[in-house]
């Protein structure tokens, strides 16, 4: 399989996984709306070109600066690897009072994996929470450069053996669709 398809779709697996908790949490966190993967990646496409443009257009616009932003919080980007995106989401739900997904890795899977991820990972369910889980550890290490080291390498360890589950992408995967090998997402 082509890298970027790869990259893209474990992107995508990743965005909704947030959306996902960010719904079951509710309240400001719950997201506005559901992107299916081809909106996703024509969002995620002009996110980036927008970004380009923050470091080549000149001047710098506010309003440029807004659709950035307004793009990063619809596609939750970031919010699995970026420090200050973890820790924003971990104050939210902090001051929601926490949730039991973050203590158990079997509620986890429970509340937020359908009946067919489930099935298709019987034994894998806790690894995917664990993943998710280290990934929002990154936050809380970011003051220490050796903590964060060693929460990254944790992090990707568990990234390259997570494998691509969410029904949402098991039809792409069932065929190969050239659409996505000509995207660029690097």
């Amino acid at each position: 399989m082509n890298h970027g398809v790869e990259a893209l779709q474990k992107e995508y697996q990743d965005y909704v996984m947030a959306h996902r908790i960010r719904k079951l949490l509710g309240g400001k966190l719950e997201p506005k709306i559901f992107l299916s993967l081809a909106i996703y990646a024509q969002r995620r496409l002009e996110r980036q070109r927008l970004a380009r443009e923050l470091v080549t257009v000149k001047p710098l616009s506010m309003e440029r600066l807004a659709r950035v932003d307004d793009f990063t919080d619809e596609l939750c980007f970031g919010m699995w690897r970026n420090p200050r995106e973890i820790n924003d989401f971990l104050r939210a739900v902090w001051k929601r009072g926490g949730h039991g997904i973050f203590e158990f890795p079997t509620e986890f899977a429970a509340l937020l994996l359908s009946q067919t991820e489930r099935s298709r990972l019987p034994l894998r369910g806790v690894e995917v929470a664990e993943f998710y889980v280290a990934c929002l550890k990154v936050g809380a290490a970011a003051f220490s450069p050796e903590e964060m080291g060693l929460a990254v390498d944790r992090v990707e360890r568990l990234a390259a053996a997570l494998p691509i589950f969410i029904d949402e992408l098991q039809s792409a995967l069932e065929f190969d669709d050239p659409a996505f090998s000509e995207l660029d997402w690097d």
